[in-house]
């Protein structure tokens, strides 16, 4: 297993709730050990197993909470 840390940046994040919702759905994916999302910098930090999870799965995700990438 490949642990791996990438920051995304996040369009239209807003509010806790908008967090929260990219942080759901990031964790849904199998192979997503953890996502934090920050406000103040309309980011999110997700660890992640490279072996199960790649930047498009990452990105669909996003685009499944109701956001988009920068």
């Amino acid at each position: 297993m490949v642990l791996d840390k990438k920051e995304i940046d996040v369009v239209g994040m807003h509010c806790p709730s908008c967090a929260i919702a990219v942080e759901l759905s990031m964790k849904d994916l199998d192979g997503v050990e953890d996502a934090k999302a920050d406000l103040e910098t309309n980011t999110v930090e997700v660890e992640y197993n490279t072996e199960l999870v790649s930047d498009v799965d990452l990105e669909f995700a996003v685009k499944e909470a109701g956001f988009e990438i920068k």
